[in-house]
């Protein structure tokens, strides 16, 4: 049954909805103030919380920013009820990541339709948690073990082996698979983080992260990007510098997974672009390739470990690129979206802003 935690100091209330709520099917556990609803809250881990934002020994605000510590308690949906309307109190809780606020007084067919919304928003979440666990446990050991395998070969081999020549071939493909293995690694440890801070509702905008683009910034990045793509010769560049509010190395992650994108599946050696130029206050990062294009179906499509029209578990890679880009650019307040012509090209565009302010992360999300 689903559990509905009520932390309100008013007695009233807290029975009235009490009562509401059990009527209509849930079960309830109430509190008086924030403190006992957080012990409550850590001890039952219900599926909702509405609680009062003024209380006394711990406000509603407090309580909220102690679940978003525990990784138990940090997904839990989390209606506000406050009679206050300051601005400043609206935003503090949207920041935190709140996920609904009600006004005091407030109606019952209000209160059951955002329980309802926020209950199906959260069967939503697990849903896709299931299936990413379902399909992480799939294709993990299968795209770990294909570059793994040579390295191990290879590495026996040699021990055998006394022709130099052919020793320094198979020390080139130990390092080659070495890399590729490095490199799904680093990309399942970056996805497995942005995650848990989305998680967690910890969005990363942050006007201490700033990070100046530039053409010369960008062709730096290129220097990361595995050297058969030829980054550098075949990206063409054409972009406004602009100080973006993203660290240097998420920004590094955004522009990189682009390009190496676009240059995998760019028909033959053909050149892609990346433009950049400001919009408001966003900036919009935009790269072109002239490859098969996707179709509408897998655009949608297009989730953690699903390739591009494909999910065969003997495709190479984990298919995480973009799924990061999204992640990256979501929890900065920003968007990504993705145009194309099937048989023709396709364009991904990354939004990120330019300057701080808050209202635009939840905004956003």
């Amino acid at each position: 049954m689903t559990t509905i935690l009520i932390i309100e100091d008013d007695y009233r209330l807290r029975k009235n909805l009490t009562e509401l709520l059990r009527e209509e099917g849930y079960e309830t556990e109430a509190a008086e103030n924030g403190a006992i609803g957080l012990g409550k809250a850590k001890n039952i881990i219900p599926d909702l919380i509405i609680s009062d934002v003024l209380m006394p020994e711990m406000d509603g605000f407090e309580v909220l920013e102690e679940l978003l510590k525990d990784q138990e308690t940090a997904d839990i949906p989390f209606i506000f009820l406050t009679a206050k309307v300051e601005k400043e109190n609206l935003r503090r809780g949207m920041n935190l990541g709140a996920d609904d606020y009600l006004f005091k007084p407030f109606g019952i067919d209000e209160l059951l339709d955002a329980v309802k919304m926020r209950l199906k928003k959260k069967e939503l979440n697990d849903y896709k948690t299931l299936a990413l666990r379902e399909q992480l446990t799939a294709k993990i050991p299968h795209e770990l073990r294909t570059p793994l395998v040579p390295i191990l070969g290879y590495a026996e081999m040699i021990e055998t082996e006394e022709d130099p020549v052919v020793i320094k071939d198979m020390v080139k493909i130990i390092g080659y698979s070495s890399k590729i293995l490095h490199k799904r690694i680093e990309k399942f440890l970056i996805y497995k983080d942005l995650c848990v801070k989305e998680k967690g509702k910890n969005f990363l905008f942050n006007k201490q992260n700033q990070t100046r683009i530039s053409s010369n910034l960008v062709c730096n990045y290129l220097l990361s990007i595995q050297e058969d793509l030829n980054a550098r010769e075949r990206t063409k560049i054409n972009l406004q510098p602009q100080t973006l509010c993203i660290s240097d190395w998420h920004l590094q992650t955004v522009v990189t997974e682009l390009i190496e994108n676009g240059l995998k599946f760019s028909g033959g050696n053909s050149n892609i672009s990346l433009e950049g130029c400001t919009k408001d206050d966003s900036y919009f990062i935009t790269v072109r390739d002239n490859g098969r294009g996707m179709s509408k179906h897998e655009i949608k499509a297009i989730t953690a470990f699903n390739k591009f029209g494909e999910d065969k578990l003997s495709e190479h890679g984990l298919g995480l690129g973009l799924a990061i880009v999204k992640k990256i650019a979501e929890l900065h307040g920003g968007s990504f979206n993705i145009n194309s012509e099937k048989g023709n090209s396709t364009t991904c565009e990354v939004s990120l802003p330019v300057e701080s302010k808050d209202y635009k992360i939840f905004e956003a999300n």
